[in-house]
């Protein structure tokens, strides 16, 4: 696999990814699931390590998901490829 900055994909179902290295706005990076690159994507945020990123665009009030579980609502729309964080997702209840 070549050098470029990847992120990785926990389950098929999240629309949300996290990178492996801080990555800078208008980078290109690889998106990999269960070791193998599934696409590339490129960022539109400085993105810090560990951090998730948006691998499709997400409407507002649409659920966040990663690890196949929601983990927060949009709270604006969040385009694929950028930064998902506390300025535009907030947490949420799920009932069981």
């Amino acid at each position: 696999m070549n050098d470029r900055k990847r992120a990785i994909l926990i389950n098929l179902n999240d629309n949300v990814a996290m990178v492996l290295s801080k990555v800078e706005k208008n980078e290109k990076i690889i998106l990999i699931h269960n070791g193998r690159q599934i696409d590339n994507l490129q960022v539109l945020d400085d993105i810090e390590i560990y951090h998730k990123v948006a691998i499709k665009s997400i409407n507002e009030k649409e659920k966040i998901y990663k690890y196949d579980e929601v983990i927060g609502e949009a709270v604006k729309v969040i385009q694929k490829g950028q930064h998902v964080h506390v300025d535009n997702i907030k947490s949420v209840m799920v009932k069981q």
